[in-house]
């Protein structure tokens, strides 16, 4: 439990910095004084309301006239108020600055990992890690601090027990003793519940994410009936932890309740029966059920973060291993988007201009890119064998070959996502070794469409590593032959896409294609990005492409394509032929 608390704690501190979760800290402290002080307080303030003119303040020993101690209480009230006041900003700051920093720690992990560790990932685990662990981990820093605050608290009442009756307020303490006893039980059972909720999570959440990837299938075989039911399954399994969790603690918490009443009401009578006079007696009572009060406060929260706290496993798992499989960066503190907006920058002089190559001279009359025997795999399967090939500046090169021959892995290969286990990729007559850099200088247009929910401007921008002006978005855009499709919506490029239905499967691809002529490419890669295009269209579009300055390496089956090409590489599987 203490080494799940100190994880939060640095995810805080890392976060958000020392100084400010120590300011927090230190407005937590100022806030249990200033509640002591109002508790310590309340001696006299009974004393006067009993009608004595002359009362006296504990600890301090003073006698106080009744003006000066309205005075001081009053003050006292008013800055505990500020505070809190100050206090539940700071830690409403400290906490959404931690659960941002973690989900785009993770985010940022995943998006620069290497290319062979996420092909291994489910997608489902990534996207539970980012987002429903992500609340709970919020959840577990609320919990946590609000238990900090609820200690302190219980500090500061037990002192002021002491102070009005040290064998009372000892006896009060030793009740809190017995009561963090029978809770440790119920926070272990907490924490194994919030294990296996976790895992039970990613279950469902791999089952929700798999169902909504197969709805064409499952609307065909209408097999929604099946589906549901493991919905269903997976649902149930939750609810009897989340039973199970309530049972435990709620349990406790009504155990702890009964002992506080009791321990109340034992207090009272056995300071009575020692002698306290009546201003004593009612502060105690005051100062015991707080601190009861707190205590049974404190007990809920601790389960709780101990319930929540595993969440943070699922979401530093994926931060851990992400960071562990990085792929290798000129700095950590370069973000992709300046790096790529800065290679363009630095190199390009014009569309179809020679430029300066990161990873060596770029000859303009020799091949922009060659795969020298290269073999590649994935995990122990080979793929691809001794494959050779050349592209040549503004050539067209085709890639077919039946499925799982190694078509989308050989373009992995060629975006620098995939390293190949023998043989070398070289570009302008150099080896590839930043394969950053490469990937600046290529456009790639995978099977599926991607389009971000925003706008059609910012989804032909997100991507272009640098500035673009509404000429060179419309210049993509007729090269895509979607231009007229473009200027037909409601708001042109400011249209939003909210509803991918706007827009036919060939639009999509077509957008998806004008966003990689957004980033002026030496290499334009398309995987089946043309699938979608009756044939018309897509020779226009194949017509348009050629006249750009990029080479275009192109998957496809379409035999439009391949028509067209100044080169055409057949591949089998790596198991049939030794040699695409």
């Amino acid at each position: 439990m203490i080494r799940r608390a100190r994880l939060h704690v640095r995810a805080m501190v890392v976060a958000c910095g020392a100084g400010r979760v120590l300011r927090l800290q230190l407005l937590m402290l100022l806030g249990a004084l200033l509640e002591a002080v109002v508790l310590v307080l309340l001696v006299p303030l009974v004393q006067l309301l009993a009608g004595d003119d002359d009362v006296r303040v504990p600890v301090l020993g003073v006698d106080v006239g009744p003006v000066a101690l309205l005075g001081v209480a009053g003050a006292a009230v008013l800055l505990r108020g500020a505070v809190q006041w100050r206090s539940a900003i700071t830690n409403s700051d400290v906490l959404l600055r931690t659960t941002d920093a973690l989900r785009l720690r993770a985010l940022r992990g995943v998006l620069e990992a290497d290319w062979t560790y996420l092909v291994r990932q489910r997608r489902s685990d990534v996207v539970q890690a980012t987002t429903t662990e992500m609340e709970r981990v919020d959840a577990a820093v609320h919990l946590l601090l609000r238990s900090a605050v609820d200690l302190l608290l219980l500090a500061a009442s037990a002192a002021v027990a002491v102070v009005i009756s040290p064998l009372l307020g000892g006896l009060a303490v030793l009740s809190l003793v017995v009561v963090v006893a029978l809770g440790r039980g119920s926070v272990r059972r907490s924490i194994a519940l919030g294990v296996e909720w976790t895992r039970r999570n990613a279950l469902f959440g791999a089952t929700v994410t798999d169902s909504l990837a197969s709805l064409r299938l499952i609307r065909a075989h209408d097999s929604s009936e099946q589906w549901v039911r493991l919905l269903d399954d997976a649902a149930r399994e939750g609810r009897r932890i989340e039973h199970r969790y309530v049972e435990v603690t709620s349990a406790m918490q009504a155990i702890v309740g009964y002992a506080a009443l009791g321990a109340a009401l034992g207090l009272v009578l056995l300071g009575r029966a020692i002698g306290l006079g009546v201003a004593e007696l009612v502060a105690l009572a005051a100062v015991t059920t707080r601190l009861l009060s707190v205590a049974r406060g404190l007990l809920t929260s601790t389960q709780a973060f101990a319930h929540y706290s595993p969440a943070l496993d699922a979401v530093q798992r994926i931060i851990d291993e992400t960071a562990a499989h990085r792929e290798g960066l000129e700095g950590p503190e370069v973000s992709s988007t300046s790096r790529l907006a800065s290679s363009h920058l630095s190199t390009r002089q014009g569309a179809g201009a020679p430029r300066t190559s990161t990873t060596g001279s770029t000859s303009t009359s020799g091949p922009l890119l060659e795969l020298r025997g290269v073999a590649a795999s994935y995990g122990d399967r080979p793929v691809l064998r001794d494959l050779d090939l050349v592209v040549a500046p503004a050539s067209l090169v085709a890639v077919t070959g039946p499925s799982g021959a190694g078509k989308s892995t050989l373009l992995d290969v060629v975006l620098g996502l995939l390293p190949p286990t023998a043989g070398e990729v070289v570009v302008g007559g150099e080896p590839l070794t930043d394969p950053r850099a490469w990937r600046a200088r290529v456009g790639y247009v995978p099977q599926q469409t991607v389009l971000i929910p925003g706008s059609v401007r910012e989804n032909l921008t997100w991507s272009a590593g640098r500035p673009v002006t509404d000429d060179d978005l419309w210049r993509a855009l007729e090269a895509a032959c979607v231009a007229d499709v473009v200027r037909q919506l409601p708001e042109g490029l400011d249209t939003v896409l909210q509803d991918l239905a706007q827009l036919s499967g060939g639009e999509q691809q077509r957008l998806c294609i004008a966003r990689a002529l957004v980033r002026e490419p030496d290499l334009l890669v398309l995987d089946e990005a043309t699938s979608a295009l009756d044939a018309a269209t897509e020779a226009d579009v194949v017509a348009n492409l050629r006249r750009t300055p990029a080479a275009l390496l192109v998957a496809t089956h379409r035999p439009a394509v391949v028509g067209v090409a100044d080169h055409v590489v057949s591949l089998a599987p790596a198991e049939d032929e030794p040699r695409a």
